[in-house]
């Protein structure tokens, strides 16, 4: 058998690369966005920060198994977290893909945004029963 010293160095490169490919992080795209909405009125509070995601998982990197990352899904669990939230500012959207060499790909699509909503009125409450 003819082992080529460059031969030796390409394979183990190649092992070397595949296995770096193991449950790597790979960030690709940043998007900053104002706000989902035009929000015209300055009578607004900020209620809290929040995040929200989705994910795709991709068989070998090409073949979809689920469906693609879904950006207002993830902009709605934000919403949940807060019930009187009416739209989200400061908005950034990050995919990143998460290869799980052989197996596949993971594109997952997070959201960080700020939820504002209309500030709360404090209700009074009435200590004195009406005689």
């Amino acid at each position: 058998m003819n082992l080529n010293p460059s031969k030796i160095v390409y394979v183990a490169l190649s092992i070397m690369s595949g296995i770096g490919c193991i449950g790597s992080h790979v960030p690709k795209d940043i998007h900053l966005y104002d706000g989902a909405t035009v929000v015209r009125s300055t009578d607004y509070k900020i209620l809290g920060k929040g995040t929200g995601q989705d994910s795709a998982f991709y068989l070998l990197g090409m073949f979809p198994v689920t469906k693609a990352p879904n950006v207002e899904l993830a902009m709605s669990q934000i919403l949940e977290k807060y019930p009187t939230g009416k739209t989200l500012i400061n908005i950034k959207i990050q995919r990143e893909d998460k290869a799980y060499f052989p197996l596949g790909l993971v594109t997952v699509v997070n959201v960080t945004a700020d939820v504002v909503g209309q500030q709360e009125e404090p209700t009074p409450t009435n200590t004195k029963a009406n005689k």
